[in-house]
C-alpha cells in the first residue's frame, strides 16, 4: 500500500490543474498592487523559504525585478523596519508560522501593498495579508511537504506572469510535466546505493536550481535522517568542498545557469577527493562524467524543468527513505509549521 507521502507526490499535477484558473486571477490582483514597487520582499520558513529562493531567481530573470528574503525576527523588534518602496510577499503552507504576521503587518502599517500566498485563507497570516493566492492543496497529510510546494511553484509562477503582462513559457503546461516526472521517477531504477552515502551528500546548484537543490537536500534529510546539506556552485567550490571525501556523495542539479565548464570543474574536483558523484540534469544537456545520472526527459524551459527535478528529490526522499526503513509519513523530529528565527 503507498504511504501517504507517495500519494501526495502523485497529487501535485491534479491540483496544479485545478487551481490554474482562480490562481491565475487572484496572481492578477496582486500584480495590481505590485506594479510600481521598487522590489519584493518575501518572507518564509523551510520549504516556502526555498520557494522564496526560487522566485528571487526567476522574478530577477524574468522581469529585472529585485526580490529580498525577509529576516522575520527583525520586524519582532521595537525598530521598525524601513520598508519604503517595497511589495511584501509572505508565504506559509499553514499560514501559522510565527513572526510572518509581523513582517505583513509592518508593510500595512506603513501602507506598502502585502500579499500571502498559503492554504488556509482563514490563518492569520490570511487575514492580515491585503491578497491572498491560495494553494488549494488539500490538507497535508504527510509532514513532509510535497504538494503544497509544487502548488506554491505554480502560484509564484503565475504572479511572475501577471507582472509581466504576457504569457509565460511553459506555464499552460506544467502540470503535464509535473506529471511526467511524478511517472517516470516512481517507476524508474534510481542510483539509491550511491546517494544512501555512510557520510551524507551535498547538493549542488545555481539560480533557479539553488532553489532545487535546497529543496531536494531538505526532503531527504526531513524523510530519510540522511545528512544533506545544500550549496551554491561558487559557494561550495569556495571551501566546504574541503570537508566532503570519501564516504560522501555530490548530487549535482543541472539548470540553464549551471555552465557544463564549471560543472565539469565541480565533479572533476569531488573525483579528486574521492567522491562518488551523481548528476540530475535534463534530457537537453549533454552527458558528464559522473557515477551515475538521473535524466529527466522533456524540452520544457528552465524553470520548468527545475520543478520536475524537484519531483524527482522527493521521490528519491521517498525511496530512499523507504530503504533506511524509516517512517515516512511521520518523520521524526519534524514539525508541520516552521518555527519562526
Amino acid at each position: 500500500m503507498p504511504t501517504v507521502f507517495e500519494e501526495e507526490i502523485r497529487s501535485q499535477a491534479e491540483l496544479i490543474r485545478g487551481r490554474t484558473k482562480l490562481g491565475a486571477e487572484e496572481a492578477t490582483h496582486v500584480a495590481v498592487t505590485f506594479r510600481d514597487v521598487d522590489y519584493v520582499l518575501v518572507a518564509a520558513r523551510g520549504s516556502s523559504d526555498n520557494a522564496a529562493v526560487f522566485f528571487q531567481y526567476f522574478a530577477g530573470q524574468e522581469l529585472g525585478l529585485v526580490v529580498a528574503l525577509a529576516a522575520p525576527s527583525l520586524y519582532e523588534s521595537d525598530t521598525p523596519m524601513k520598508l519604503n518602496g517595497a511589495g511584501v510577499l509572505a508565504i506559509s503552507q499553514s499560514g501559522r508560522t510565527p513572526g510572518l504576521v509581523n513582517v505583513v503587518e509592518t508593510a500595512n502599517g506603513q501602507g506598502r501593498p502585502s500579499a500571502s500566498i498559503t492554504n488556509d485563507v482563514t490563518s492569520p497570516l490570511g487575514r492580515a495579508s491585503s491578497h491572498v493566492m491560495e494553494l488549494r492543496a488539500g490538507q497535508e497529510r504527510a509532514v513532509a511537504s510535497t504538494k503544497t510546494f509544487a502548488t506554491t511553484w505554480h502560484a509564484l509562477a503565475q504572479l511572475v506572469e501577471a507582472l509581466k503582462g504576457s504569457p509565460l513559457a511553459g506555464l499552460a503546461t506544467l502540470a503535464d510535466t509535473v506529471d511526467r516526472a511524478a511517472t517516470w521517477a516512481l517507476s524508474a531504477t534510481l542510483p539509491l546505493d550511491l546517494l544512501n552515502a555512510e557520510r551524507g551528500l551535498t547538493v549542488v546548484g545555481r539560480g533557479v536550481g539553488q532553489a532545487v537543490a535546497a529543496e531536494i537536500a531538505l526532503k531527504i534529510r526531513e524523510v530519510t535522517g540522511l545528512r544533506a546539506e545544500a550549496y551554491s556552485a561558487a559557494d561550495y567550490l569556495h571551501g566546504p568542498i574541503g570537508a566532503d571525501g570519501s564516504g560522501t556523495v555530490l548530487l549535482l542539479v543541472l539548470t540553464d545557469e549551471l555552465s557544463t565548464d564549471v560543472a565539469e570543474t565541480l565533479l572533476e574536483d569531488c573525483r579528486r577527493l574521492s567522491m562518488n558523484t551523481v548528476v540530475l540534469r535534463s534530457s537537453s544537456r549533454g552527458t558528464f562524467l559522473s557515477d551515475a545520472e538521473i535524466v529527466v526527459e522533456g524540452t520544457e524551459p528552465n524553470w520548468c524543468v527545475a520543478l520536475a527535478e524537484i519531483v524527482v528529490g522527493q521521490v528519491l526522499a521517498l525511496r530512499l527513505g523507504e530503504r533506511r526503513g524509516r517512517p515516512i509519513d511521520t518523520s521524526p523530529g519534524l514539525n508541520k509549521v516552521t518555527l519562526s528565527a
